[in-house]
């Protein structure tokens, strides 16, 4: 059972097949909730799928420090709540369970693809399916991003391009937050200091700028590709109510 929890050594191979796979299941996932938002809000239940979601990220992450604090291998250098998928899940946890719908979404929504969606991609994750880290890391990476999803989707929180500047700002306060932490302590929180080895190996060329100019560069990109379910949800919402009204009125 330790082991399960610790995690035997077995890196997931960088676009393997079980990565691939992966990534086939949750993007169909992606898809079809954009595509069937209308069905699935049928369903209602809106507050117990909000809060079973909630719970379920909550969970994850209390399992994860717990079974490192009980089993002694939480390290101060590593396990603290400063990378940035973390921090984001901490947010989600908040927004789920208050429906903070508003203020806090429509900035922690970009949050969901910045540090998840690299994540995904390029995942430096040191365990397989026989490990429990496998499955802490899907849920707070993948699952969040559905979560946050059906958000948008389904529940209509709201968030536009308005909002891309704010949670740059933001962001990047949060980096320059950490980066001083790192700087500190000697840490590497967010990978600002260190890739991953693997991306030196399949990108040599990642040697010749450093971590954090290729993380503002991919972050930006993950906010731009935030930018289009937004719009999508937003553009055809609006067009359904224009089109709702017209229909009331002839």
């Amino acid at each position: 059972m330790a082991d399960f929890f610790i995690g035997v050594p077995n890196r997931l191979e960088l676009f393997g097949g079980l990565h691939i796979g992966l990534s086939v299941v949750f993007i169909t996932l992606y898809i079809l909730m954009f595509v069937f938002r209308r069905r699935i809000a049928r369903f209602g239940h809106f507050r117990a799928v909000r809060l079973t979601m909630a719970t379920l990220l909550l969970g994850n992450m209390a399992v994860h420090y717990i079974s490192k604090l009980v089993l002694g291998v939480w390290s101060f250098d590593t396990d603290l709540p400063l990378h940035l998928c973390f921090i984001t899940n901490f947010f989600m946890i908040y927004i789920l369970y208050t429906d903070n719908r508003h203020d806090l979404y429509r900035i922690v929504y970009f949050f969901t693809y910045i540090g998840p969606l690299p994540a995904m991609i390029w995942p430096d994750l040191r365990c397989s399916y026989d490990s429990y880290i496998f499955y802490q890391f899907i849920i707070s990476h993948h699952i969040m991003l559905l979560c946050s999803l059906y958000c948008l989707c389904v529940l209509k929180y709201r968030t536009d391009v308005r909002s891309l500047l704010p949670a740059y700002v933001i962001g990047n306060a949060v980096i320059g937050s950490v980066m001083l932490f790192n700087m500190h302590f000697g840490t590497n929180y967010i990978m600002m200091n260190e890739l991953p080895d693997q991306l030196y190996e399949v990108y040599p060329f990642l040697h010749a700028l450093p971590p954090l100019f290729w993380l503002e560069l991919v972050g930006m990109l993950a906010m731009l590709a935030a930018c289009i379910p937004s719009v999508f949800v937003r553009h055809n919402d609006s067009t359904r109510q224009r089109a709702d009204i017209c229909g009331e009125t002839s």
